[in-house]
């Protein structure tokens, strides 16, 4: 039954690889033991170069046998001088990819940075587009809010001259009732005159005879006034009516001409008012994801820079570690004087 691997089994991988020359990474640790998942490898061998420091220090933790002779001391030295140059070589290769790796990531990056700066300009053109945009409407709407002053102004006047028609209907009224006084007074007139008449005619029968042409001519003119103020108040009801008919027309057509005028004025200024209010909410919120892109492009990119500096200053350390490794290794060797 397999078993897994544990942190004793990757240290002796780790040193056995140290031994030979070769830098112990993941997969060569893995080769070395033959199983083993990265996940399970990655933590042990973290934890042996975090001790690697203290184990250099102590000369013989990886020093040859007391008791082996001068010729293997020198084979061990000779294999270790070239298994270290081996590895000065992997890792001077592996640096260089890594720099490469970093000079294109850092190139990548700026060529987003140029990106990002050409289209946070284009977005300021737009947004100055659109800030014009907006003047130009509200410039609409205030040429809307003249015009529909200018049809009130119109409104008002209308509504003067049909006060003033009303003034003029009730000066006509007037006139019709001082006129239908005067006949009734001339009614009253006659009927007294009449009175006396009979009055004198039988008081005065004799008399009669010689006054009662004058008399007479009296009557045909007062009928003659009667008939010509009868004639005059047909005339002036006739014109009332005329006048009156006349106001209600014009009242009717000011009406429906200013019930047309608010109607038109105000489904204009709900058109203006939508279509501005939709262009500046599509404004916004255009801006708005685009300032949401550009803060999310920013983020990122400085988490791979910080990324990068990471990555720079673990390979330092662990290129630290390994000079001194390799110092304490060739002290070791070296053949006692």
């Amino acid at each position: 039954m397999a078993t897994g691997i544990g942190e004793q089994d990757v240290w002796a991988a780790a040193d056995a690889l140290l031994m030979e020359g070769a830098r112990p990474t993941i997969e060569r640790v893995r080769q070395k033991i033959g199983r083993g998942s990265p996940n399970t490898v990655s933590p042990h061998l973290e934890s042996w170069f975090r001790a690697l420091g203290a184990r250099i220090k102590d000369p013989g933790a990886f020093a040859a046998a007391p008791a082996a002779p001068d010729p293997v001391r020198q084979a061990a030295a000779q294999l270790w001088e070239t298994a270290l140059a081996t590895a000065r070589q992997e890792q001077a290769e592996a640096h260089r990819q890594r720099m490469a790796e970093c000079d294109e990531r850092q190139a990548a990056l700026a060529t987003r940075a140029e990106a990002l700066q050409a289209r946070e300009q284009a977005l300021q053109r737009r947004e100055q587009d659109l800030a014009a945009a907006v003047e130009l409407a509200r410039a609409q709407l205030r040429d809307s809010n003249a015009r529909l002053q200018a049809a009130e102004t119109r409104l008002a006047q209308q509504d003067a001259q049909v006060q003033a028609l009303a003034a003029e209907l009730a000066q006509a009224r007037a006139r019709a009732d001082a006129e239908q006084a005067e006949h009734r007074q001339a009614r009253i007139a006659h009927q007294e005159a009449q009175q006396a008449l009979e009055a004198r005619h039988a008081a005065h029968e004799r008399r009669w005879l010689t006054a009662l042409d004058a008399e007479r001519e009296a009557a045909r003119k007062l009928r003659a006034r009667l008939d010509e103020a009868a004639s005059r108040e047909q005339g002036l009801q006739a014109r009332v009516r005329e006048m009156e008919a006349a106001l209600a027309e014009a009242t009717r057509a000011a009406e429906r001409k200013a019930q047309t005028l608010q109607a038109e004025s105000a489904a204009a200024l709900a058109r203006q008012r939508a279509a501005l209010e939709g262009r500046a909410n599509t404004a916004i919120q255009a801006l708005n994801a685009a300032r949401q892109q550009i803060e999310a492009l920013e983020s990122r990119l400085a988490r791979a820079e910080e990324g990068l500096q990471e990555a720079h200053a673990a390979q330092a350390r662990k290129d630290e570690q390994l000079a001194e490794l390799a110092r304490h290794l060739v002290a070791a060797t070296r053949p006692a004087a």
